[in-house]
């Protein structure tokens, strides 16, 4: 979080929860259990445009029977700085369209962690691009879970 934005609150972190990876050409999926104490990789979505996106997520916010929605935040620095500014974008845009809480999680080093995670695992490089951004949206939710940081996203008034 930077020092302009309002300082983070303690959120609910006993409800369900979906957390997204947002990134430029996909978006990770990751979703904790019924009683909100573990997260699990759950799938990838191939990004085409935040409108449609948001079409395709919707629903399976419902499906899954989530509470809470979770975005991991990108450090706000250096080349780093334009896919924090998407995922703050998206995740503005996403508590725009629904109405469940939606927070914004550091995700520092989250998709180095997957990679990382997946290569202990024995997955080859192939798969594990094909993996990574959901298991790097986990690493968001773990982070959740554990009592990291969060800074509220509110819906624009209209």
């Amino acid at each position: 979080m930077t020092p302009d934005q309002p300082p983070a609150a303690a959120p609910p972190r006993h409800l369900k929860a979906l957390a997204l990876d947002v990134g430029r050409a996909r978006i990770g999926l990751a979703v904790t259990d019924d009683r909100a104490e573990m997260a699990m990789a759950w799938q990838v979505l191939e990004r085409r445009g935040t409108r449609l996106d948001l079409q395709a997520l919707l629903p399976m916010l419902a499906q899954q029977q989530v509470a809470v929605v979770v975005v991991g935040l990108p450090p706000q620095l250096g080349d780093e700085e334009k896919s924090a500014q998407l995922a703050k974008g998206f995740a503005q845009a996403l508590a725009n369209a629904q109405p469940l809480a939606v927070w914004l999680v550091d995700e520092a080093d989250s998709t180095a962690q997957a990679h990382q995670d997946l290569r202990l695992l024995g997955l080859r490089a192939a798969r594990r691009r094909r993996e990574v951004d959901k298991h790097a949206a986990k690493v968001i939710l773990d982070r959740w879970l554990a009592g990291s940081l969060a800074q509220a996203v509110l819906p624009a008034q209209s």
